[in-house]
């Protein structure tokens, strides 16, 4: 019989062990949650659809002092589309391999048709900007590239509110400075409770072109930031293409398709605090504050899922090894007495055959 105290001892360690299993599963659950919010990280997987092949989402933060020029975005992709020949990465018949977006960022007054005045924050997007941004219409439609005039205006709900007291203003016109756009729609910005928190325009957000908005910035205008979603075939790739190809000097460069990898938050829980400082003298928008207020969190929840999980992994393991030498003393002990009984057999049966041969 076993004594009650060592029972209740081992009853114990394991019940312990069972709490911080279920913390490490909590933790797990909530990282989850976290790191599946935002939809800005998932271009790379719309954009391939039904392909095998695979994508990278890269994404480019450049400093006000070193802001890139939009030139220096078309060579690159001159540059991009004769690198992916070289490495026999052919686009299908009529389509391409990658796609980009870019933007330029300032501030704005905005006059509405009824006489209503109201001070913005400008987003001036050029390439397929929404695929990466797929923020809800609340009406019309988005802007693009084919747009052929460059005098349409996308308006977040808070400055529609603000300017025209409702939503429905497809058509309708609004003037920066001297000149009228017209209104293509109204978006929703992401209502989670990380971008609310990166976003802090009081005033709104208007969505222009980037040449609308370099006409009424002038030439002080640059490209804050660069996203693209080109082919990965083997790791870093994609990254390398253009860390090696693209102006990147003091610029902060992302791979957004993963972001969420246990390398990379390994990295920031490392490095939890420091890149809080703010020495790189980058203004990221409001989507990459909330990026990285998600990996933060995803990265403690990380740290928090191993701290808890270590002492049931490894009491797991120990009785996974104690459970497996046990099995091969089982094993050692059968087969002794195997032996020991195929040994007894066999002299019995010489035994019998002695004395058969001594009765004949």
């Amino acid at each position: 019989m076993k004594h009650p105290l060592k029972w209740d001892r081992r009853r114990v360690f394991w019940c312990i062990n069972a709490a911080l299993a279920v913390l490490c599963g909590l933790c797990l659950l909530l990282q989850a949650q976290v790191i599946h919010t935002l939809p800005t990280i998932n271009a790379a997987h719309t954009w391939k659809g039904e392909n095998e092949m695979r994508f990278a989402q890269i994404a480019c933060y450049f400093p006000q002092d070193g802001l890139l020029q939009e030139s220096e975005i078309f060579s690159f992709r001159q540059t991009l589309s004769s690198k992916l020949m070289e490495a026999s990465l052919e686009a299908p018949e009529g389509g391409t391999l990658y796609t980009d977006a870019y933007y330029g960022q300032g501030s704005v007054t905005v006059k509405s048709s009824r006489g209503v005045t109201a001070k913005a924050n400008a987003l001036g997007v050029a390439g397929d900007f929404f695929r990466f941004h797929p923020l809800k219409l609340r009406a019309g439609n988005y802007l693009a590239d084919s747009d052929l005039m460059k005098d349409r205006v996308l308006l977040d709900e808070t400055l529609a509110w603000t300017l025209f007291g409702g939503m429905e203003l497809t058509g309708m016109s609004v003037t920066i400075g001297t000149k009228d756009y017209y209104v293509a729609g109204v978006v929703r910005l992401e209502d989670d409770r990380y971008s609310t928190l990166a976003n802090e325009s009081t005033g709104g957000n208007i969505f222009l072109s980037y040449s609308a908005l370099k006409e009424l910035e002038g030439e002080s205008l640059g490209v804050a930031g660069y996203e693209i979603v080109l082919p990965d075939p083997v790791t870093d790739f994609g990254k390398n293409l253009v860390k090696d190809n693209l102006r990147t000097d003091g610029a902060e460069l992302v791979e957004n398709s993963d972001r969420y990898s246990f390398a990379r938050l390994w990295q920031v829980a490392r490095d939890f605090g420091k890149r809080s400082m703010g020495r790189s003298g980058i203004l990221f928008p409001y989507w990459e504050n909330a990026l990285r207020m998600t990996e933060d969190l995803a990265s403690l929840d990380l740290v928090l899922a191993l701290l808890f999980g270590a002492l049931p992994a490894v009491s797991l393991l120990a009785l996974a090894i104690r459970t497996v030498i046990r099995l091969l003393k089982g094993l050692r002990r059968w087969l002794v007495r195997k032996v020991e009984d195929d040994v007894e057999k066999t002299r019995e049966k010489r035994w019998e055959k002695a004395r058969e041969t001594k009765e004949d």
